[in-house]
């Protein structure tokens, strides 16, 4: 119980110290400029376009594989990495809280905020295209926000725990989550479906909850997943697969953060 306490006090401050990031601000704002943006394209839209198409898309182009992602691993690696950097680790250790709850709760407060930002990004979107109901030919379908929505929410746990396990263990762990961001979310998506490495990615495991919950026919299909030949979704169990990511690099993090001696100085 005491540990639970120390957790979700860390969780909070880490929280309210991320809010304060100016970086914090700019992903609001952009996600509000993908929502205008879908509401720009929707003027624009010929007959061949529909309003899930415009979400879908823009959703995961650029809320899934750009700004969350992206915007998850700085906090993250912020929030773990930013007290070894600046050395104010030697403070916290020397407090008699254990390394694990300072790194859960470091954890669990990027991605409740790193996942609510994403889904009020996927509703920017949602409302963008929405306003043009000419665009939605079976209506509004308001479950897709829902089933988006928590696809975004859930890629943000996933790169939570992937930037706390840099964070902790690579001395530029940016350059370590930029790298795994782009191959992950960038290069092997346009891997085919045989190619087994994409499981290591959170992008995939995501990927693949969003056709599942979003039925999409051959075209929104291909246009989510590039390789993709038709609407068929690849068997296998995403959550379940997302989920083992996550827990594989929260022991790597906690592994890592609690028995490595970090430096209070640079070494001689």
């Amino acid at each position: 119980m005491v540990h639970l306490r120390t957790v979700l006090e860390v969780a909070r401050q880490t929280v309210r110290l991320q809010l304060q990031n100016r970086l914090f601000l700019l992903q609001l704002l952009a996600l509000f400029g993908v929502g205008a943006l879908a509401f720009l394209i929707g003027f624009n839209a010929d007959g061949d376009l529909t309003g899930r198409q415009l979400f879908c898309v823009l959703s995961w182009w650029l809320v899934a594989i750009v700004l969350a992602p992206w915007g998850t691993i700085y906090f993250a690696v912020q929030a773990v990495h930013g007290d070894i950097e600046d050395r104010t680790f030697v403070y916290l250790f020397a407090r008699p809280v254990s390394r694990a709850a300072l790194l859960f709760g470091k954890w669990l407060g990027v991605a409740a905020m790193s996942a609510a930002t994403a889904m009020v990004g996927t509703a920017f979107v949602y409302i963008g295209s929405a306003l043009h109901g000419g665009l939605w030919r079976e209506g509004h379908e308001p479950r897709l926000l829902v089933a988006v929505a928590v696809a975004m929410g859930l890629l943000a746990v996933g790169y939570a725990a992937v930037g706390a396990a840099f964070g902790a263990y690579f001395k530029r762990p940016l350059l370590w989550g930029a790298a795994f961001v782009v191959l992950g979310g960038v290069v092997l998506p346009m891997m085919p479906l045989k190619a087994g490495i994409r499981a290591i990615t959170v992008a995939d495991p995501v990927r693949r909850l969003v056709l599942e919950a979003i039925e999409p026919d051959r075209h929104l299909a291909h246009m989510i997943g590039p390789y993709q030949r038709d609407s068929h979704v690849e068997p296998g169990q995403p959550v379940l697969n997302l989920g083992v990511i996550v827990a594989v690099a929260l022991l790597l993090a906690l592994a890592s953060y609690c028995r490595n001696e970090y430096d209070s100085r640079e070494r001689e």
